[in-house]
């Protein structure tokens, strides 16, 4: 009997051996592929990341861009509407000025040339 339990408890070791064996050989293989599998989305996530942060980048750029653009339309336009005011300035500066001097000059005509006939002056050719 002393053989008999022998056997047995050589046997239960190797069964035992065998089974932690199969055991771990099955837990690598299904976490491996746990493992693979979560890799594979950690890794399709930092792509995801790194495309979003280009497109980020990529998107304040123009908005600096758009920005610059725009506040160069804004000065062109204070400078259009100067330019326009400047001219309306000067445009009515020229009015007063020929309002001023339009006495001035019926005054100074012969006497001839005042009244006028409907058609225009008679230039004289040297």
């Amino acid at each position: 009997m002393d053989m008999h339990a022998g056997l047995i408890v050589a046997a239960w070791s190797i069964g035992l051996l065998a089974t932690s064996t199969a055991t771990w050989a099955a837990c690598r293989w299904w976490y491996g592929q746990k493992l693979s599998a979560a890799a594979a989305r950690l890794q399709k996530s930092d792509k995801g990341r790194l495309f979003s942060q280009q497109q980020a980048q990529q998107a304040r750029k123009q908005v600096e861009h758009l920005k610059a653009e725009l506040a160069a339309h804004r000065q062109a336009a204070v400078d259009s509407t100067a330019s326009r005011q400047r001219t309306r300035d000067l445009e009515s500066a020229l009015v007063v000025a020929q309002q001023a001097i339009l006495p001035v000059e019926i005054a100074a005509r012969p006497a001839r040339m005042q009244a006028p006939s409907g058609f225009a002056d008679t230039q004289i050719m040297s």
